[in-house]
């Protein structure tokens, strides 16, 4: 996760609204967090992902309910996420409306990794927070479950109730609440956020589908790409992301982005990164979704990665986290059980 990428300021307003009506101190809340509220309040607004988690970090140390997560999900409106939202809307389905949502994650609202399981009957999504600050887990991992609820149901028009969510806090005094919410019973203590829907929804077609424009919709989504992502930092991280298998070097990844390899160090020194140093952090990340959301073993992710054995993804990984991959994967199913 990238704590300096910068992102639409919409649900940062929301969090800011909703503090206001629960009468909270929301400038002792902004305090330090760098944020001018009247700028906040324009239309194009931007903000960073580090200041919106120092925000949810300041609600839960004044110890908000985590269903203001839910509030917060059924006030980001599938249009409120912009041009992004108005694509997934003209899409053919869900399914569709998914692979675009995926393909444009770097400027969505979301905060957390998500990844999809199918089964016989449902498709089940794992809510992935941990690679957020400790304290803004469990709240942005619920607003993440609500908020699939909330789309879901916008974009087929009617009241989606899903077969089955799942919750990593114990039961809560308002639990009542998250029932009603979702139309279903919520599993509290479990190790994993997850919510899982009928697999019949995600092939129905959108009642608001029109090709022409999703046409348009993608030409403007790149367009806020490339402006988003023009850091080489961002650029070398997309590549390796898009194929972490290949041997990837300084010397392949310079000639994809068409500069030379002294000119790629010097732009990424410019950015106080080096080559490495962003190849490592882009495959432990991608290491860390592989063993949360999926059964693979560590020898299966070592080579989805491109590393010649696994004893060196092993060593690679015990340098960061300090314990092996699959301890790590272990602990943090268990984390908050």
């Amino acid at each position: 996760m990238d704590r300096d990428a910068k992102r639409d300021a919409s649900a940062f307003r929301v969090l800011l609204d909703l503090s206001e009506e629960a009468k909270l101190p929301v400038d002792q809340l902004l305090a330090g967090i760098d944020v001018d509220r009247d700028s906040i309040y324009q239309p194009y607004a931007e903000i960073f992902m580090w200041q919106e988690l120092a925000y949810i970090e300041r609600l839960v140390e004044r110890h908000v309910r985590f269903s203001l997560a839910l509030t917060a999900a059924s006030r980001v409106h599938i249009t409120t996420l912009g041009t992004l939202g108005y694509a997934m809307l003209s899409c053919r389905n869900i399914f569709h409306a998914l692979q675009v949502s995926a393909d444009y994650h770097s400027i969505s609202l979301w905060t957390c990794e998500v990844a999809a399981q199918p089964h016989e009957r449902s498709v089940e999504f794992l809510i992935l927070p941990h690679a957020l600050p400790a304290a803004c887990q469990h709240f942005c991992a619920i607003r993440g479950l609500a908020s699939l609820k909330i789309w879901f149901t916008e974009m087929l028009g009617r009241d989606i109730v899903p077969t089955q969510v799942t919750c990593m806090i114990e039961a809560p005094n308002d639990a009542p609440f998250y029932a009603e919410f979702f139309g279903c019973p919520v599993q509290f203590g479990s190790d994993v956020y997850s919510i899982s829907f009928e697999n019949t929804l995600f092939l129905e077609p959108l009642r608001m589908s029109d090709k022409w424009a999703y046409q348009r919709a993608k030409i403007e989504l790149q367009g806020i790409v490339d402006q988003r992502r023009s850091s080489f930092t961002n650029r070398v991280h997309d590549l390796i992301s898009f194929a972490p298998k290949v041997n990837h070097s300084e010397e392949t990844v310079s000639e994809t982005l068409g500069i030379s390899s002294s000119t790629l160090r010097r732009r990424l020194r410019e950015e106080e990164t080096t080559f490495r140093e962003v190849r490592a952090e882009t495959l432990h990340s991608l290491a860390c979704v592989m063993l949360l959301s999926s059964t693979k073993t560590v020898d299966e992710v070592a080579d989805m990665l491109g590393f010649s054995e696994a004893a060196s993804f092993v060593r690679s990984f015990k340098r960061r986290e300090g314990i092996a991959p699959g301890a790590w994967r272990k602990q943090q199913r268990q984390k908050f059980t």
